[in-house]
């Protein structure tokens, strides 16, 4: 032991300096200890304020909440989504294309009374509706479409019809 005590023997004049020096340097330390002790616990603050929330709700809740939120926003995306593909469906078959055309049928009549009117879906399917005015009678006729097209045979008239129906649907596109 009196080995050790001969190592200090040198320093012996200095040690009320190095006492001092020490004493600061452990007084800055503290000081140091103390700054950074506050800003802790001024981010704890802020940390229990967030996790509280504005309504006393933890910030696990609140975030479960929002998740349960977000499944909800999703589920009902889906359902939009298959309804939309269904009116998107039943749209196609509706008729979109309307068009009249009149014509006088006969040279002895005067006016345009006669008609054919077409009423087709997006694909072309519908029908072409004629009627003839005559003096003495008036007849009606329908004719089942099939992408603009009829298994009876159509007069001039209604393929107009038929052409002004399909133009004002592509208008709409």
């Amino acid at each position: 032991m009196s080995g050790f005590l001969n190592w200090f023997q040198p320093l012996q004049p200095y040690m009320p300096l190095i006492l001092i020096v020490l004493l600061l340097f452990c007084l800055a330390l503290l000081i140091l200890f103390l700054l950074q002790l506050r800003k802790s616990n001024a981010l704890i603050r802020q940390l229990r304020s967030l996790t509280r929330g504005a309504e006393g709700i933890q910030l696990e809740e609140a975030l479960g909440n929002l998740g349960d939120l977000v499944n909800g926003v999703k589920s009902n995306h889906e359902e939009l989504a298959n309804r939309l593909a269904f009116l998107e469906k039943k749209v196609q078959r509706s008729v979109q294309g309307i068009a009249l055309e009149r014509y006088n049928a006969f040279a002895d009549t005067s006016g345009d009374l006669s008609f054919s009117w077409a009423l087709l879906d997006s694909m072309g399917n519908g029908t072409v509706i004629t009627g003839i005015y005559g003096r003495e009678e008036y007849r009606l006729y329908a004719k089942p479409l099939r992408n603009s097209a009829s298994t009876y045979p159509l007069s001039e008239e209604e393929k107009r019809a038929i052409q002004k129906a399909e133009e004002s649907i592509l208008g709409r596109r």
